[in-house]
C-alpha cells in the first residue's frame, strides 16, 4: 500500500468533485450578459425611435409617387395670403384711379391690364406659398431620414454588441467545457491512483 498515492488520488478526487472549476467561466458569461442587457437597454430607444420613424417615411414617399397628384392635393390647400388680397385691392384702387383721371374707366385695354395685374399678384403668392410649403415638406422628409439613420446607427451597436458577445460566450463556453472535463478526469484519475496505492497496480 502507498500511502502518497492514496493521498494524492483523494486529493485529485476531492478536487475533481468539489472543485466547479467551470463556475468562473459561467460567472463571466453572467456577467457579459448583463453588460449586454445593458447595452441593448441603452440603444434600444433609439431603435425604437428609427422603427416608429419608418412608416411615417413610407407613408410619405407614397404621396409623391406622383409628382403632379402630389402638386395637385398641395395646391388646394392653398389660400390666397392677406399681403396679396392688400395688394390686389390696392392695385384695383390705383386702376381706377388711373381710369377716372384718364377717362378709360370700364375700357377693354385698362381691363385687360388690371386682370393681369391681378393674375401676376396671385401667381407670385401661389408661388411664393407653394415654395415655403415644399421648403417644410423636404425638411419633414429629412427629419424622419435622420431619425431612422439614429435607428439604424442603433442596430449597428446592437448588432457589435451581439455579435462580440457571441464570441466571448463561445470562447467561455470552450473554456467552461474543458474545466468542466478536467474535473471528470481528475476524479476518475483520483479514484485510479488511490486504487493503485491500495492495491498497487
Amino acid at each position: 500500500m502507498d500511502i502518497g498515492d492514496i493521498l494524492n488520488g483523494g486529493g485529485q478526487f476531492l478536487g475533481g468533485l468539489f472543485g466547479n472549476s467551470g463556475a468562473p467561466f459561467a460567472d463571466a458569461k453572467k456577467t457579459l450578459e448583463d453588460y449586454l442587457n445593458q447595452g441593448k437597454q441603452t440603444q434600444n430607444p433609439f431603435y425604437q425611435y428609427g422603427i416608429n420613424a419608418m412608416p411615417q417615411m413610407q407613408d410619405w414617399l407614397s404621396q409623391m409617387k406622383d409628382p403632379s397628384q402630389f402638386i395637385n392635393n398641395l395646391m388646394g390647400k392653398y389660400s390666397q395670403s392677406p399681403w396679396a388680397k392688400f395688394q390686389q385691392d390696392q392695385s384695383a384702387r390705383r386702376f381706377g384711379n388711373a381710369g377716372s383721371a384718364s377717362g378709360l374707366t370700364g375700357s377693354t385695354p385698362l381691363a385687360s391690364f388690371e386682370q393681369q395685374n391681378m393674375q401676376d399678384i396671385s401667381s407670385q403668392d401661389q408661388e411664393k406659398w407653394l415654395k415655403n410649403v415644399l421648403g417644410i415638406n423636404t425638411e419633414y422628409g429629412n427629419g424622419l431620414g435622420n431619425e431612422i439613420n439614429v435607428g439604424q446607427h442603433a442596430a449597428d451597436q446592437i448588432t457589435d454588441l451581439l455579435k462580440s458577445m457571441g464570441v466571448d460566450v463561445a470562447s467561455m463556453a470552450g473554456s467552461e467545457a474543458a474545466a468542466k472535463n478536467k474535473d471528470t478526469s481528475d476524479i476518475w484519475g483520483g479514484l485510479f491512483n488511490i486504487g493503485k496505492g491500495i492495491f498497487g497496480y
